[in-house]
C-alpha cells in the first residue's frame, strides 16, 4: 500500500504549500522511494485552462497534455519527474464526474450530497491514483486555506481516509503563517493555533507543522506552538523565506523532516543522495560573473506568476552558467515607435512571451522587428514565435499581416496564422487546444539544431493557431527560415534568423521541461548570447 502525505494550508494563501510538497517529494525520492504528487484545487473550473493568468498564475502543461495548476511545475522541477493530468483535480472536474453518474442513474435514486458522495468521489480519485501508479508515497496538496467553504469537502475526505483501517498510512503536514508584530517585537501564534483547531474540528490532527515567516522563528515560539497543538517540538519546523527557493529541500533535510515522516510510518531511514541537488544549490550562492538584464515582452506584466516557468527556466540557466538574471517586464500593449528604443536598447536579451488575445500583440510584433534590426538576442515562445513570423511577413510587404485569432474584419488583412487543421471557431474554449508533448524535427544546418545538439526533440505545446503552409515559401529567405516541423503533421515548430546572434522562436513551451538538474539547452544558449552582448557593450 502507498503511504499518503497530505499537505494543507492555514491562516493565509500563498504560503508555499506547493514548494513544501515538492521539497518533501525531493527528499523521499533522494532516498530511493517512488513518489507521485496530486494537487486538489477547490475552484469550480474544470481546469485552469480558461482562466486568466491573473487568477492563478500560469497554466502548466503536463507531458500528456493536462492543463494544470502552476504547482505542478514545482513538483516536476523539484522531484525531477514527469507527472500527468492525474496530478491535478479541481472541484469542477469532480462535480462533473458526480453529475454524469447522477444522470446515468448510478446513485440509484439517492439524494446526491456533499457527504458522502462528493467526499467519496475525492477518496476514489486518490485510491485510483494509488492503484494506477503504485508509488511508495503519494503526496496530496489541498489547495486553498483551511476554513474556506470550498475546501471543506477535501478536508473531510482526507479526514475520512485517516479514520479508515489504513489510517496509519496517512501523515498530515500543515503549512501555516506566524506573523511578526513590529510594535511588540514578537511572533504571534494565535492564528496558527486557530487554524490547527479548525483542522482538528474537522477530524485531522497534524503530524507536522511548518511555520512560514519572513525570518526564522525562535525556539520559544516553536515550543509554544508544539504545546498548543500536542506535537513534539521536532515536529514543529520554522520555515522562513530563503534566499533561493531551491534551498528548501536541503533546509528541510537539516530539520529532519523526512526522518520524522519515515519514523512515523515505521520505515528505516537511509542516507539520501542529495549530491547533485547540493551542487546546484551551491552554484546559487557562488559569486556570479555578471548580471544580465532580460526584458520580458508581454501583457501580464503586473503578476510574475503568469510566467512562472519561464522565470524559473531563466533562473536555472543563469545559475548553471554563473550569471545573475535580472528580469524586467515590458507591457507590450504600451510599446510604440516613440518609446521602443528607451525600453529595449539596454536589454542584454529579450523574450517575447506567450499568451492569448489581441491586447499587446502589436507591441510584440513591433518588438520582434526592432530587436532583429538591432541584433538583440531574442527568444519568442508560442505567441512570441507567431509575432516574429508576422513581423517577417510585414517586412516582406504584407503590411496588414496578422493571425486569424485577431481578425478585425478588415478586408485587407492577411492571415499568416490560422486554425490548426481540425480546429475551428466552433470549438469550446476549454480543453480544445493542441496540448502536450510531441516531436519537432529541425533542419540540420539550423541554429536551433546546433543549440539542442540534436535534430529531433520532444516538447510540450499549448496553442490553437499555426503558420499557414502557403506562407512558408513567401516568408523564407536567405536569412529567415522556418527551421522546425512536426515530422508527420508538418506543422511549423520554430523560426529563426541565422544572420543574427540569437533570433529564435518556438511554437512550443520549452520552459516546462527546464529542471534544476537539467537546464534547458535553448535557455542556456539564450543566456550565453545575452552574456556575449553584455560583454560586447563593455
Amino acid at each position: 500500500m502507498s503511504k499518503f502525505i497530505f499537505v494543507t494550508g492555514g491562516v493565509i494563501s500563498g504560503l508555499g504549500k506547493g514548494v513544501a510538497a515538492a521539497s518533501i517529494g525531493n527528499l523521499l525520492k533522494s532516498r530511493g522511494f517512488s513518489v507521485f504528487v496530486l494537487k486538489l484545487d477547490p475552484y469550480l473550473n474544470v481546469d485552469p485552462g480558461t482562466m486568466s493568468p491573473y487568477e492563478h498564475g500560469e497554466v502548466y502543461v503536463t507531458q500528456d497534455g493536462g492543463e494544470t495548476d502552476l504547482d505542478l511545475g514545482h513538483y516536476e522541477r523539484f522531484i525531477n519527474e514527469n507527472f500527468s493530468r492525474d496530478s491535478n483535480y479541481t472541484s469542477g472536474k469532480i462535480f462533473w464526474n458526480i453529475l454524469e453518474k447522477e444522470r446515468l442513474g448510478e446513485y440509484k435514486g439517492k439524494t446526491v450530497q456533499y457527504i458522502p458522495h462528493v467526499t467519496d468521489e475525492i477518496i476514489l480519485i486518490i485510491k485510483n491514483i494509488e492503484k494506477k501508479y503504485n508509488s511508495d508515497f503519494i503526496i496530496v496538496e489541498i489547495g486553498g486555506t483551511v476554513g474556506d467553504i470550498e475546501s471543506n469537502p477535501f478536508i473531510y475526505a482526507i479526514a475520512q481516509m485517516s479514520g479508515e483501517k489504513n489510517g496509519l498510512n496517512t501523515f498530515f503536514i500543515h503549512v501555516t503563517y506566524v506573523p511578526f508584530l513590529e510594535t511588540s517585537g514578537d511572533f504571534k501564534t494565535k492564528p496558527t493555533q486557530d487554524s490547527v483547531n479548525k483542522l482538528r474540528g474537522m477530524g485531522i490532527k497534524p503530524n507536522m507543522i511548518l511555520l512560514r515567516s519572513n525570518d526564522k522563528v525562535e525556539n520559544a515560539v516553536l515550543t509554544k506552538v508544539a504545546k498548543a497543538t500536542f506535537l513534539s517540538e521536532k515536529s514543529v519546523i520554522s520555515a522562513p523565506d530563503l534566499a533561493n527557493v531551491y534551498e528548501m529541500p536541503l533546509y528541510l533535510e537539516k530539520k529532519g523532516a523526512a526522518n520524522i515522516i519515515l519514523n512515523y510510518f515505521g520505515i528505516n531511514d537511509v542516507k539520501p543522495n542529495l549530491r547533485k541537488w547540493t551542487m546546484f544549490a551551491n552554484k546559487v550562492n557562488k559569486e556570479k560573473k555578471d548580471t544580465l538584464l532580460i526584458k520580458m515582452l508581454g501583457k501580464y506584466t503586473s503578476f510574475s506568476d503568469a510566467y512562472k516557468s519561464i522565470n524559473e527556466a531563466l533562473k536555472i540557466s543563469g545559475i548553471d552558467l554563473g550569471y545573475d538574471i535580472k528580469i524586467e517586464y515590458i507591457d507590450s500593449n504600451l510599446l510604440n515607435e516613440e518609446n521602443i528604443s528607451t525600453n529595449l536598447d539596454d536589454a542584454d536579451g529579450v523574450i517575447i512571451l506567450p499568451g492569448f488575445g489581441v491586447r499587446g500583440f502589436e507591441g510584440k510584433v513591433l518588438g520582434a522587428i526592432y530587436t532583429r534590426e538591432k541584433d538583440i538576442p531574442t527568444f519568442g515562445i508560442c505567441l512570441g514565435m507567431q509575432a516574429m513570423s508576422v513581423a517577417q511577413a510585414r517586412l516582406k510587404g504584407f503590411k496588414k499581416a496578422t493571425s486569424k485569432e485577431f481578425a478585425s474584419g478588415d478586408k485587407d488583412e492577411v492571415y499568416v496564422l490560422d486554425y490548426i487543421k481540425g480546429k475551428n471557431e466552433k470549438d469550446k474554449m476549454g480543453g480544445t487546444l493542441r496540448l502536450g508533448e510531441s516531436p519537432s524535427v529541425f533542419k540540420k544546418d539550423s541554429h536551433i539544431a546546433k543549440y539542442y545538439k540534436s535534430t529531433e526533440v520532444y516538447e510540450r505545446h499549448r496553442h490553437r493557431y499555426e503558420i499557414q503552409h502557403n506562407f512558408i515559401e513567401l516568408l523564407e529567405d536567405e536569412n529567415f527560415s522556418f527551421s522546425g516541423y512536426h515530422p508527420e503533421l508538418k506543422l511549423v515548430e520554430s523560426c529563426e534568423d541565422k544572420s543574427k546572434s540569437f533570433y529564435i522562436g518556438v511554437q512550443y513551451h520549452p520552459e516546462f521541461t527546464a529542471r534544476p538538474l537539467s537546464p534547458h539547452k535553448l535557455f542556456n544558449a539564450f543566456v550565453e548570447k545575452a552574456a556575449e552582448r553584455k560583454n560586447g557593450k563593455k
